[in-house]
């Protein structure tokens, strides 16, 4: 009796291909969760970086209105932007130059009772023109 020799692939040869080709899905998608997640937190960096410098530009344009010099201190406000809240903490210090004040100002992000940060930190000096 001879044997007739089928074409195709063992049951063993499945099971190896069914494992290798599982392996892979798992790897690409935690791959994909970990971009998302980069993804996401760039953005929210981004947004506050443009948080920061918009408090910032409102800064130096009240001073062109007013030139009045910048009060020394700590200061806190709440703004929306992006369709999220954010919160500004902005200090002001004195300069060795009576006109020229130094801003620090930090963003966090505020979602619910939490906030998230500081998400940016700007260093930036204002002067009385």
């Amino acid at each position: 009796m001879t044997r007739v020799r089928g074409r195709g692939f063992t049951l063993i040869e499945l099971l190896i291909a069914l494992v290798v080709f599982a392996l892979m899905g798992f790897a690409v998608t935690a791959r994909v969760g970990d971009i998302s997640t980069q993804t996401f937190s760039i953005e929210r960096r981004t947004m506050a970086h443009w948080v920061a410098e918009n408090h910032l530009a409102r800064l130096r344009l009240e001073r062109q209105i007013t030139t009045e010099l910048l009060p020394t201190g700590n200061d806190r406000e709440r703004v929306f932007m992006g369709g999220r809240e954010w919160r500004i903490d902005r200090e002001v210090a004195d300069t060795a130059h009576p006109w020229l004040r130094r801003v620090e100002i930090e963003v966090y992000e505020v979602s619910g009772n939490d906030e998230i940060g500081p998400l940016d930190h700007v260093t930036a000096f204002v002067g009385r023109y």
